[in-house]
C-alpha cells in the first residue's frame, strides 16, 4: 500500500496547526512549530497512533503468510529446497550481431510511373 491516505490526513492536520499557529505567531513561526515534532495536535498523535497499529499488523500479517507459504506449497512437513547457486557460471554478455541486410543502404525509391491522358 503506498500509504496515501496517510498523506492525506496528515496534510489536513498541517495545514490546522499552521492556522492555529498563525494566529498567535508569524507564518515562518507556525510552519516552524507546526513541522518540528513537539507542537503535536491531537490528530497527528491519532494519525500516528494508527499508522504504528498499521505497520505493526502488516509485519504480523506477511510473517504468518511467509511462514505458511511452504506449508501451503509443499503440504505438511516438508520444507522449501535452498536456491544458492553451487558453481558460478563464466557466461560472457551477449552482443547483438549486425545482419548484413541491415550494413547495406536502403534502395532507392523505385521509379513513378507516368500516366499518359488520354
Amino acid at each position: 500500500m503506498l500509504d496515501g491516505h496517510w498523506l492525506v490526513l496528515q496534510s489536513v492536520a498541517w495545514t490546522r496547526m499552521v492556522v492555529n499557529f498563525s494566529r498567535h505567531d508569524s507564518l515562518a513561526t507556525a510552519v516552524s512549530k507546526t513541522l518540528d515534532g513537539d507542537h503535536l495536535c491531537p490528530m497527528c498523535r491519532k494519525i500516528m497512533a494508527a499508522r504504528q497499529r498499521e505497520d505493526q499488523q502488516q509485519k504480523n500479517t506477511s510473517l504468518v503468510k511467509t511462514e505458511k507459504m511452504s506449508e501451503f506449497i509443499l503440504g505438511g512437513g516438508q520444507t522449501l529446497p535452498s536456491f544458492t547457486p553451487t558453481t558460478i557460471c563464466d557466461m560472457a554478455p551477449v552482443a547483438p550481431r549486425l545482419h548484413t541486410d541491415f550494413l547495406e543502404t536502403p534502395p532507392s525509391p523505385p521509379p513513378r510511373r507516368s500516366f499518359a491522358v488520354l
